[in-house]
């Protein structure tokens, strides 16, 4: 069977667990994410509006005291001319912001990956699949702390290292719930995994983040700049139903793979995880 094909047999009737189970990672993932990103927005704008008249301060400095009249009649017709061209800039706040909102919405993925695949393995209810990750969280958390730190210093460093780790350790939420590995192990196995189904897991991930893109670009624009929380509702709804189907199909992706590889039916595995996500 496909990817597709396993993953809706997995599904059949648990659509809104599926739902459920995922938003209570999600939406308050995306609301702290939309905080963050409000609060370096204001940041920014107050750096923006103190930096002109400290341009033009230092400019009227550098001019010697017998500088022409003409001279500072052109320095002063720069600072208020407001159809001046100006090189478009993201100040430091800002791009600071947004990485850290990355960061937080990637640790939601993460913990939504974790509860999702025991639905996939077989549990009914989002209680249950959360109830499963419980014991397993202090690994789960390990992990999310080691791959945020390792995507992080990618980004610190050029965007597309931190791009790239968020790739090979895309299916460490899964790992660390389902097998007795957490930390930098857990981000080793993952990228393992990836590498034997990176065509999907690469389809999966960029036509997800055009969909939210999409999305949250498009319907944001029947808001004013100035709703700030319209803006977060709409990309926590966003996320709540676009977010959960990707989610899951990563963690069928997982279920696949480690079945591959391990030379074991599917049904095994599934069998397995559910067995040792028992309480006792």
């Amino acid at each position: 069977m496909g990817l597709f094909s396993d993953a809706a047999a997995m599904a059949r009737g648990r659509a809104g667990a599926i739902l459920l189970t995922s938003a209570l990672a999600l939406v308050p993932a995306y609301f702290l994410a939309g905080g963050i990103a409000f609060l370096a927005s204001h940041a920014g704008e107050r750096m923006d509006l103190s930096a002109p008249a400290g341009s033009v301060a230092e400019k009227s400095r550098a001019l010697p005291p017998d500088a022409a009249a003409a001279d500072r009649r052109d320095l002063l017709r720069e600072a208020s001319d407001p159809g001046a061209p100006e090189r478009p800039r993201m100040s430091l706040p800002v791009a600071a912001g947004l990485v850290l909102a990355s960061l937080v919405v990637i640790a939601g993925l993460f913990f939504a990956q974790a509860a999702l695949l025991q639905l996939a393995a077989g549990a009914l209810r989002p209680g249950a699949a959360w109830a499963a990750v419980g014991p397993r969280f202090p690994a789960l958390s390990a992990t999310i702390a080691a791959a945020i730190a390792l995507i992080a210093f990618g980004m610190l460093i050029l965007a597309l290292p931190g791009l790239f780790a968020a790739f090979a350790f895309s299916l460490a939420g899964a790992v660390a719930i389902a097998e007795n590995a957490s930390g930098f192990r857990a981000l080793q196995r993952s990228w393992e995994l990836v590498k034997r189904a990176w065509p999907e897991m690469l389809a999966l991930i960029v036509g997800t983040c055009a969909l939210v893109v999409l999305l949250t670009q498009g319907l944001g624009r029947l808001f004013g700049d100035g709703a700030v929380l319209a803006h977060a509702l709409l990309d926590a709804a966003v996320a709540t139903v676009v977010l959960p189907l990707p989610v899951f199909l990563s963690a069928v992706v997982y279920l696949r793979e480690r079945s591959a590889s391990e030379g074991k039916p599917l049904e095994e595995i599934r069998q397995y995880i559910r067995r040792s996500s028992e309480p006792g």
